[in-house]
């Protein structure tokens, strides 16, 4: 489900267009110059993927998927990630969070599945979508539900995550809410425009999608996922996980749920 994707310039498309049919009026993508870097996002609908290839075709970073909901593991997520680290891309795990499901469940299968984060991962990411799977909750509880998660596991990983979203998911579903801004925002909006449309609480993007139709030699899917980083090489470095930060973190996270505080 990706046409809410498409919401945040909805001048852009014709009077009486559906969200269904928008894609065919994106056909030219963006434009990019150095001051962004180029990345994908995958899981199990992407195939077999050829690391080498990938990392030759220009790929700097990736975000595999690792869990959905309480139950549901990528069956390539560790392949991926294995294959990804060979050859030196640097790649983050995502959750798919479902709503009617408690946030213990949805923490404990991320955790459990990614376990220990290395040095040169990426932060763990949230992925919050599909507007309508939402409304067995009100706003409230879906805004509690997401901190919920998000908190717990900067508890457990050491690491703060990354929130994936869409202008009506952070807009409509969650109303802006100000707890998010602390987190880096990696913004899903399909568009030909040079910049998204970036919804509050955010006033700026880190990632990008830009793109769900792209072709990336050693992905064997017909679309792939396409992602912009807004910074350089460097910028990225700095986000990635350094080891013995992320030891203290959890040594220390580890001591309070002991100590109960």
């Amino acid at each position: 489900m990706r046409k809410d994707n498409y919401q945040g310039f909805e001048d852009q498309l014709p009077q009486g267009t559906t969200f269904e049919d928008a894609a065919r009026f994106f056909e030219t993508l963006p434009t990019f110059d150095g001051s962004t870097l180029f990345g994908i996002d995958v899981s199990h609908h992407n195939g077999v993927i050829d690391w080498k290839k990938v990392k030759a075709a220009g790929v700097q970073y990736v975000f595999l998927k690792a869990t959905e909901g309480a139950t549901f593991v990528d069956s390539k997520y560790a392949t991926n990630r294995a294959g990804a680290r060979s050859v030196g891309i640097p790649c983050g795990a995502y959750h798919f969070m479902r709503a009617n499901v408690s946030a213990a469940s949805q923490i404990e299968i991320f955790v459990k599945t990614v376990g220990k984060l290395q040095p040169g991962d990426l932060p763990p990411v949230l992925d919050i979508e599909v507007p309508e799977n939402w409304t067995n909750l009100n706003q409230k509880a879906r805004v509690k539900l997401v901190m919920d998660w998000l908190t717990a596991v900067e508890a457990r990983l050491g690491v703060r995550p990354i929130v994936y979203i869409n202008n009506p998911m952070a807009r409509d579903s969650l109303g802006s809410p100000k707890e998010l801004a602390g987190y880096a925002l990696w913004l899903a909006h399909y568009t030909s425009r040079p910049q998204p449309n970036i919804p509050l609480p955010w006033t700026r993007w880190t990632f990008w999608q830009y793109s769900e139709s792209g072709k990336v030699n050693g992905v064997p899917s017909a679309g792939v996922d396409m992602n912009r980083f807004a910074g350089t090489l460097e910028d990225l470095q700095k986000l990635q996980v350094k080891g013995a930060v992320g030891v203290r973190k959890r040594i220390v996270a580890g001591v309070a749920r002991v100590l109960g505080v």
